[in-house]
């Protein structure tokens, strides 16, 4: 790998590269059911579509105006594509997708593909917060290596009884809580820092 430097490679097995930078503050944004599931066990988000359709904002917009990059995984990448939403949403961000499969980044001139280890990657994210959006394996891959620095979660009031669990372990850091907002739905903000 050279460094320092974006490689070009065709558009669809780019991967990312960047110069290091200061450690970014990495941010798990994320809604899950009472009983602790964030998607069906098919991977869907169905159970969110009630609180989507009540148009009830829940701090999405500050909390996307504060990001610096967004780091998904593969999964998570192809819902977002399969939305079909008519633009891409996170326009203006460098978004990285942790894979070493071949995906398609035409959607964005910023979309990179992460082929190496999670911590490599924080070395090299932008200085600023970071969204560390999902899917499950990544948040237990930076949340095994202490790397997630606050969770930002939204309880939602619904119980699914099954499906993919937010976390498979406990955090290593402590957990302090440092708000919480009650929306008139029963959704829940809650904000932690872990400390490191």
């Amino acid at each position: 790998m050279t460094t320092g430097v974006f490689v070009a490679l065709p558009h669809y097995a780019r991967q990312a590269e960047c110069v290091p930078s200061a450690m970014p503050e990495i941010v798990l944004y994320i809604a899950a059911s009472l009983d602790g599931y964030i998607a069906e066990e098919d991977g869907g988000v169905k159970f969110l579509q009630p609180f989507e359709e009540a148009g009830i904002d829940y701090g999405y917009q500050a909390f996307q105006k504060s990001l610096s990059a967004v780091v998904m995984g593969a999964k998570t990448y192809e819902q977002i594509l399969g939305f079909g939403w008519p633009e891409w949403p996170y326009k203006g961000l460098p978004v990285y997708v942790c894979t070493r499969r071949e995906l398609p980044t035409t959607v964005d001139p910023d979309v990179w593909l992460w082929p190496d280890p999670v911590e490599e990657l924080v070395r090299q994210l932008p200085d600023g917060r970071t969204w560390l959006m999902g899917g499950a394996q990544l948040i237990d891959s930076f949340n095994a290596l202490g790397l997630v620095d606050r969770l930002m979660l939204a309880v939602m009031p619904v119980f699914l009884g099954r499906g993919i669990k937010l976390l498979n372990q406990p955090p290593p850091q402590q957990l302090v809580l440092e708000d919480l907002t009650r929306y008139p739905d029963g959704v829940l903000m809650l904000e932690y820092a872990l400390k490191r």
